[in-house]
């Protein structure tokens, strides 16, 4: 895994552990999977999956970790210019520490209307990979949810 997409796998991480915390048991495999093929990973997770008793399952994590490269690459073009002036740190840098634990850096907060931004983007390529509008929502205020509470 290349350090992008273990950025993106952090950050699906921490949304998921609201929006769906019963597929974390899951999610490095399914991760590794998805970063494989996402193509694959993606049209897997359209299909519903028998699980013995007549249950179906259909997993999120795959449309989450889609959704979440796509907010990763939001927040890089919204603290474009804070790399510029944090001296030469690199977006993935300045992402990390957006995303770790402890007090909040106050030069990565993002403002309300970034956050709103971020939301909209994650919200609309949920719906664009066919996730259902209820989930949608879940999934892109879990994304909004940890990059505010990730500090």
């Amino acid at each position: 895994m290349n350090e992008d997409q273990a950025l993106i796998a952090e950050l699906t991480e921490l949304a998921l552990s609201r929006a769906a915390p019963d597929e974390l048991a899951l999610f490095d495999e399914t991760a590794e999977e998805f970063f494989d093929d996402p193509q694959a990973a993606l049209s897997a997770s359209s299909k519903d999956t028998a699980v013995g008793f007549g249950l179906e399952l259909v997993m999120i994590t795959p449309v989450a970790l889609a959704v979440g490269a796509t907010v990763l690459q939001a927040l890089a073009s919204l603290l474009s210019e804070r790399v510029l002036s944090a001296g030469g740190r690199s977006a993935s840098s300045l992402l990390r520490r957006l995303l770790r634990k402890g007090p909040p850096d106050p030069h990565l907060t993002l403002t309300p209307e970034q956050t709103q931004y971020v939301r909209q983007i994650a919200l609309e390529r949920a719906n664009a990979l066919g996730m259902p509008p209820q989930q949608a929502h879940l999934l892109a205020d879990s994304f909004v949810g940890a990059l505010v509470t990730a500090g």
